[in-house]
């Protein structure tokens, strides 16, 4: 098959078929600006196996974070009109090209992968706080297309590919056949079909994201689109680990994300597969393989936090003599000038290091957030200057309830953090009784009269078998059974593992 000849073929939409009526009219009304949701309810409701999945991902972990919906017209308004039109014509699409029966290629394994770049496009723009997260869920879906298109018009095209192939052997064979890769024809049929430019040109470019601006609708999707493919042949390539850190540094130059996002990235993918396998009525990953692709994605943070730990080691090293004379000055610069306790950019650098080593070595970590109860009425009604000796005092108290290993950093206002290294729940319960005993003991301002105050304390704990992903989701952890203590009475302490058992609410309370 020449290459002009596929091209005029695709064109026509000969050997491959054009989308249904009920996508076309979706097409159709997703161009239209002056879009009515009776329209969009109309057209998709004539379909009511596509109205129960849009019920069904209004009410899923895509939209979590919505109240839920109970009919098709509040759905809409959940998910918004040109989403809830992008998701239908995805749903309409897949179900009419599953009708084709190729001969040259993995045909499920083709479906398992569209659905699963598809996602972690989604999840990357989600991350990236990128606009319009449906769309680049649909770029990411068609992205591959014309690998159908072009099995069909050659039934032993892919049949001469050297086997097992990745997706780069795909577009190596690709362009060495007819001088163009398939997101180009893919690009060309998603024209033919009317979708919208930014869907395309995402599309065309996402084996050469850079080639479209980074601050552009299209630039932005390209590049999502790309680490979503990545993403897929992590999952399947036989060297999980080197891909994994290539997906790392390509994110970093893509969207400048962190290996701590990307992470978080890889875990959110996980937790949205299954809405995407009931949603599109297939398996696209075993548990195996997805424990696999976590620990892959964890291994890669631990190891870039530990190169960055050695490159701070060897730097203190070579400098060791420089340190004895001005330990003093710095450890003034690492306190917190009113109580004494670490000030938080050294909080920050230190917790980094300790959640590292956990991670490493398998050790736990227990934190602890403190908050003063009602500290705002202590300074309402005594005056800042005895508040600001009441925060002193309570650091000081603090400071001698923990080892000498621990830390004590004040975290904001009247909050402060313990740090807890090795430090198992239960040690974390009993340390958190003294604090939470020793603050309310005591007299805490003696030379303007009796002034007593009382702390409630949120303890989380990452363990080799309870992890959180990273220090953040450990502190929002602690965050959150404070919130749960405070809700519970004040002076007393939550852990966030019992909190997240028993699934209690944490409104924030008045402190």
């Amino acid at each position: 098959m020449h290459a002009q000849d596929f091209e005029n073929r695709l064109k026509a939409q000969v050997d491959f078929p054009s989308p249904s009526r009920v996508a076309t009219d979706i097409i159709a009304l997703a161009r239209d600006p002056e879009i009515e949701m009776a329209k969009v309810a109309q057209a998709i409701g004539r379909d009511p196996a596509m109205t129960a999945k849009i019920l069904r991902i209004a009410n899923s972990a895509f939209y979590a974070q919505r109240r839920p919906s109970t009919n098709l017209r509040q759905a809409l308004v959940i998910i918004g009109l040109n989403a809830a039109l992008t998701l239908a014509l995805s749903f309409s699409l897949v179900s009419s090209m599953r009708a084709l029966r190729p001969v040259g290629i993995d045909y499920p394994g083709f479906w398992r992968r569209a659905l699963l770049a598809a996602t972690a496009a989604r999840a990357f723009a989600e991350a990236g706080k990128i606009a319009h997260v449906e769309d680049v869920f649909l770029s990411g879906l068609l992205q591959d297309m014309a690998v159908l298109a072009l099995d069909r018009a050659s039934r032993d095209f892919y049949s001469k590919l050297k086997q097992p192939a990745t997706h780069a052997d795909w577009v190596a064979y690709e362009i060495q056949a007819l001088g163009k890769d398939h997101a180009h024809y893919t690009a060309m049929l998603l024209k033919a079909w009317n979708l919208p430019e930014r869907i395309a040109a995402a599309v065309g470019n996402s084996h050469t994201p850079q080639q479209l601006p980074a601050d552009s609708d299209a630039g932005r999707f390209a590049r999502c689109v790309s680490l979503g493919s990545d993403v897929a042949e992590a999952v399947f390539a036989s060297d999980r680990a080197a891909t994994m850190s290539a997906l790392a540094q390509r994110a970093h130059t893509l969207l400048q994300m962190s290996s701590e996002q990307v992470s978080e990235v890889v875990t959110h993918v996980i937790e949205l597969i299954p809405e995407t396998e009931a949603l599109y009525e297939t398996s696209i990953i075993n548990a195996e393989d997805a424990e696999n692709l976590m620990a892959e994605a964890r291994e890669l943070l631990a190891v870039r936090n530990l190169q960055a730990l050695q490159e701070v080691s060897a730097l203190q090293a070579t400098t060791s003599v420089l340190l004895t004379r001005t330990e003093e000055a710095e450890d003034s610069s690492r306190r917190d000038a009113l109580t004494g306790a670490l000030n938080r950019p050294w909080l920050d650098r230190l917790l980094e290091r300790e959640f590292t080593q956990a991670v490493v070595f398998g050790r736990d970590l227990s934190i602890a957030h403190v908050d003063i109860d009602r500290f705002k009425n202590v300074n309402e009604r005594l005056g800042t200057e005895v508040g600001d000796r009441v925060l002193r005092s309570c650091a000081q108290i603090l400071m001698s309830c923990v080892r000498g290993s621990d830390l004590v950093a004040r975290f904001s206002g009247e909050e402060f953090l313990v740090v807890l290294p090795g430090a198992d729940p239960d040690i974390a319960r009993q340390v958190a009784q003294r604090m939470i005993d020793s603050v309310a003991a005591a007299d805490h301002d003696p030379a303007s009269g009796t002034v007593n105050i009382t702390v409630s304390v949120g303890l989380a704990t990452y363990t080799p078998r309870r992890r959180f992903p990273s220090t953040l989701g450990l502190l929002e952890a602690a965050d959150h059974a404070l919130y749960a203590a405070k809700l519970c009475g004040r002076n007393r302490f939550e852990c966030f593992e019992d909190v997240h058992a028993t699934g209690r609410h944490t409104a924030t309370p008045n402190r």
